[in-house]
């Protein structure tokens, strides 16, 4: 027995409308999260939580080893160069050191520069993934509107960020949420994502009506959705940085 099996579990709580019960998650991050109905008494989430432990456990380790693999693979160091499979781009990074504080991050042509305090890693970091959101909300609102265009649906508004455990979200409302992390997953991974997406523009829930209405519109979906759940080691580290 370890000694963290004795240790306090630290968890976020977030309370969702939709969810109709306690649902607890661990991210790729090795946060712990739960999420609650609305009505859900707060004083009863240490009890859900404690009687999970051993589950919990065991899902931060595996989230802890994952990550541990992929700074294996892609190495704490910031990179020389930037790979994207979604839209097929490597790119070239120089690092330009000049007396303007902070760091940008401009692109040319094959070549992603960053001006500025390029000894600050942090700074770096932060400014690639400000330049990776807005490459992402450039070439995914493309092929997020050919695809709603071929498959008939209605996307109400598109948002892009660095989101921490989630490739993509549909609100109510018909706005779509993409993970600008989406770029370093294959074409085929991206495409099913939106579908999925664009799926719950009709039906909110994961009922067997939903997948119905994915395998309709990408009939290999259970290939793409089990190839998802180990897409996160495509990431480099300083993508998933906390900012």
């Amino acid at each position: 027995m370890t000694p963290e099996s004795h240790r306090a579990i630290a968890y976020t709580v977030r309370v969702s409308p939709k969810a109709k019960h306690v649902r607890i998650t661990v991210t790729r991050d090795a946060d712990v999260v739960v999420t609650v109905p609305r009505r859900f008494p707060r004083r009863s989430v240490p009890a859900v939580v404690e009687a999970r432990r051993a589950w919990i456990l065991r899902a931060l380790e595996r989230a802890r080893a994952r990550r541990e693999a992929v700074r294996a693979e892609h190495g704490d160091v910031l990179p020389a160069t930037v790979v994207l499979p979604a839209t097929g781009e490597t790119l070239a990074i120089e690092y330009r050191a000049s007396a303007a504080s902070g760091v940008t991050a401009r692109q040319s042509g094959g070549v992603l520069a960053l001006t500025g305090t390029v000894n600050d890693e942090a700074a770096c970091a932060a400014a690639l993934g400000r330049w990776l959101v807005r490459s992402a909300r450039a070439s995914l609102d493309a092929t997020l509107t050919e695809l709603a265009i071929t498959h008939g649906f209605t996307v109400a508004r598109l948002r892009v960020g660095l989101q921490r455990s989630r490739w993509g979200s549909c609100s109510a409302h018909g706005t779509v949420s993409l993970n600008a992390k989406l770029l370093f997953l294959p074409p085929e991974l991206v495409r099913y994502v939106m579908l999925h997406e664009l799926c719950h523009t009709r039906v909110m829930d994961h009922s067997a009506r939903f997948w119905a209405l994915v395998g309709q519109h990408d009939p290999g979906f259970e290939l793409h959705r089990r190839a998802l759940r180990d897409a996160e080691r495509l990431v480099p580290p300083w993508a998933g940085e906390r900012r």
